[in-house]
């Protein structure tokens, strides 16, 4: 009897347990579908658990809802009749790359834990971030040293990138994408750059164009190899 109790109750345990991953896979399909970042993000929050690959998703929407928000910035600088905006653009701009580090630095914390295909995206995430996060800074006239080490972070990031990328089952092709990243912000020595330019304003401003060139695009990374880089074996 209490055999077939246990066993009874091991049944229930797992039949619930089926039909609660069955209803959060439909969800979760009900929010890959919304187009609107913002929205999807708002969906992703609501999912319960809240497994790493939701937590990954809010973080691809999010870096494309930083890119626009980067870009309406940018437009809002030369537009006379949108200048006003640019403290506001900004300031979501920053609470926004803020969120997604604490959210990367949340699910790296326990990073033993994340399958190899989702950990290389994370680093590769947070390197992409910093990136745009140290264009911000420049934007905003922060000191070099600053700038310097951000990118000096960024550059972890993507090694670490790389390295978690080379142990996940994943094609070729995104095996590239963290090195690529890596070879771009560190080939064209854009650490050094900023070291060079600590008091030199037309060249900070140099640096900004290029970095606005090196950010990655959606999805928190960059889809294939940039025309100008060229990798030897």
């Amino acid at each position: 009897m209490l055999l077939g109790v246990s066993s009874y109750r091991e049944y229930r345990h797992r039949t619930v347990r089926e039909a609660q991953n069955r209803l959060l896979q439909q969800q979760l399909q009900t929010a890959d579908a919304i187009a609107d970042d913002r929205t999807a993000v708002a969906a992703y929050k609501k999912l319960r658990p809240a497994l790493p690959e939701i937590q990954l998703r809010i973080l691809q929407r999010q870096w494309r809802s930083a890119m626009e928000l980067m870009n309406y910035l940018q437009r809002a600088r030369l537009n006379t009749e949108l200048q006003g905006k640019t403290a506001e653009y900004g300031t979501r701009l920053t609470a926004l790359l803020d969120e997604m580090l604490d959210r990367c630095g949340v699910m790296l914390t326990d990073s033993a834990t994340l399958r190899s295909e989702i950990l290389w995206q994370v680093y590769n995430i947070a390197g992409s971030v910093k990136v745009l996060n140290a264009l911000v800074l420049l934007e905003n006239e922060q000191t070099a040293d600053k700038v310097q080490g951000v990118m000096r972070d960024a550059l972890t990031d993507f090694k670490a990138a790389v390295e978690a990328v080379d142990k996940a089952d994943v094609p070729p092709l995104q095996k590239n994408i963290p090195r690529w990243n890596l070879e771009l912000l560190n080939g064209e020595q854009y650490v050094k750059k900023i070291e060079v330019s600590m008091t030199d304003m037309d060249k900070n401003q140099a640096l900004k164009e290029n970095l606005e060139t090196l950010l990655p695009e959606m999805g928190g990374y960059a889809p294939g190899e940039p025309i100008e880089t060229k990798i030897e074996k």
